[in-house]
C-alpha cells in the first residue's frame, strides 16, 4: 500500500495538517517521535490507533516531500528567467505525486 492510500488531508482534522488516515496524528508529530529516539514499537504503544504501515508512510510522504522539494529547486535553478516555464514545471511535478 502506498502512502497516499494511508496519508490525507482535511481541512477539519488538525487545521488540514497531514494526517495518517482514520486518525487525529499528523505526520510531522510522528517524525518528531522517531527523530526524538522513539522506537516505533514505543510509538505504537502511545498510539493505539497506529500501525506500523501508518509510520512508514510517514517515512515514504516526508521522503517524497522531500524528492519533489529537491525537484522544485532544480527547477527554479533551470528556469530562474522564465516564471512562467518554471511555474508549469513545478505544477506537474506536484500533480505527478499526488496520482
Amino acid at each position: 500500500m502506498s502512502w497516499q492510500e494511508r496519508i490525507s488531508v482535511n481541512p477539519a482534522v488538525r487545521s488540514g495538517k497531514t494526517c495518517i488516515k482514520g486518525t487525529r496524528i499528523t505526520v510531522y508529530d510522528v517524525l518528531e517521535y522517531l527523530a526524538g529516539g522513539m522506537s516505533e514499537d514505543e510509538i505504537l504503544s502511545d498510539f493505539p490507533d497506529l500501525t506500523r504501515e501508518g509510520i512508514r508512510a510517514c517515512l515514504a510522504f516526508a521522503a517524497a516531500r522531500e524528492r519533489r522539494l529537491s525537484k522544485l529547486g532544480s527547477v527554479k535553478l533551470l528556469f530562474d528567467e522564465d516564471v512562467s516555464l518554471m511555474l508549469h514545471c513545478a505544477s506537474s511535478l506536484l500533480q505527478e505525486d499526488f496520482r
